[in-house]
């Protein structure tokens, strides 16, 4: 029975563990983790409150920065929707059918980018 090797050539590298250990640092040091909180939960509040305005927002789900906005033709039935996620919005997508936008910016993303995604998918959902 032949014998199987793993390795990699990053894995447990001195000077690619300094660098790992360096962005840590710069992220408690700006206490990023709580930036993503509050931002997120600002992102989440208005993408609800968007889902209020436009029917084709079955859910909006995530914590922190990583959120999802599922698209669907009717509530009830969470139908996903097909053509509509091509809204001309640069979002990525998922999901099992592809109809979850999920929004999963940088840490630096801030409250006022936070506005203008949601007054984009505001501007897009209207044109449906």
């Amino acid at each position: 029975m032949a014998q199987k090797i793993q390795f990699n050539t990053s894995g447990g590298n001195p000077v690619c563990s300094v660098g790992g250990l360096a962005v840590l640092r710069v992220i408690d040091k700006e206490k990023r983790q709580a930036h993503c909180a509050y931002v997120g939960s600002h992102l989440i509040a208005r993408l609800r409150a968007l889902q209020e305005r436009h029917d084709i927002i079955g859910d909006v789900r995530g914590r922190g920065l990583m959120v999802g906005v599922e698209l669907v033709t009717d509530r009830e039935g969470k139908t996903p929707v097909k053509a509509e996620t091509a809204l001309g919005v640069l979002v990525g997508k998922g999901g099992l059918h592809g109809n979850v936008f999920r929004i999963k910016p940088p840490m630096c993303f801030t409250k006022d980018d936070a506005d203008f995604l949601v007054d984009a998918l505001d501007y897009a959902m209207s044109k449906l």
